[in-house]
């Protein structure tokens, strides 16, 4: 019997919270995207009041099979909430980051490596500038010589473009916005 096992990867996406949706769903922007996300039974029942209107959250999603029958799974039982409305993202990241559940730590390696798709698709949804801020952020934070940038055949996530793939760890992030990557590679590397 060969038996093989479909592995899990894991996609953060980072926006605003814009509010529920008859209490099982949360509205989220992630660029000029509004993204309803179904939350987990238990994370409904400790996050109702936790959760003010323009909170800055991260989001953890699965995804649900592999290869070709692989889909992301709109459903979460992760987040983190990363600013509080009016504060900056930077005073929250300097203390401890509020947890509404446990959050895995991203694997930390001396040499990491960051995945992202070249095709027009996800060229034209942003990955070029994202590229871009990329190297740029790279320099700022001093990890241009421990981390590469490989630019990648097409990843089949052409719809939450633009995404990129942090290694190691595996650690896939969906419709990244560029003002983000320095709190994403912060977190991931250092």
């Amino acid at each position: 019997m060969n038996t093989t096992t479909a592995q899990q990867a894991t996609y953060r996406i980072e926006g605003e919270f814009l509010g529920f949706i008859a209490l099982k769903y949360i509205q989220v922007k992630a660029g000029d995207r509004i993204i309803p996300i179904k939350l987990a039974k238990e994370l409904r029942e400790t996050i109702g009041q936790e959760l003010k209107t323009g909170d800055r959250l991260a989001v953890f999603l699965e995804q649900k099979g592999s290869g070709n029958l692989s889909k992301l799974k709109l459903k979460s039982d992760r987040l983190e909430i990363l600013a509080r409305q009016g504060e900056s993202l930077r005073s929250e990241s300097r203390s401890a980051l509020s947890s509404v559940s446990s959050i895995s730590e991203p694997e930390k390696s001396d040499r990491g490596k960051i995945l992202i798709c070249r095709k027009s698709s996800c060229s034209r949804r942003g990955g070029k500038q994202l590229y871009r801020t990329l190297i740029e952020t790279l320099k700022q934070l001093g990890l241009q010589e421990r981390v590469s940038i490989e630019l990648t055949d097409c990843q089949k996530q052409c719809k939450q473009a633009p995404s990129l793939i942090l290694m190691p760890g595996h650690v896939k992030h969906a419709y990244v916005h560029p003002n983000n990557l320095a709190s994403l590679l912060t977190a991931h590397y250092l």
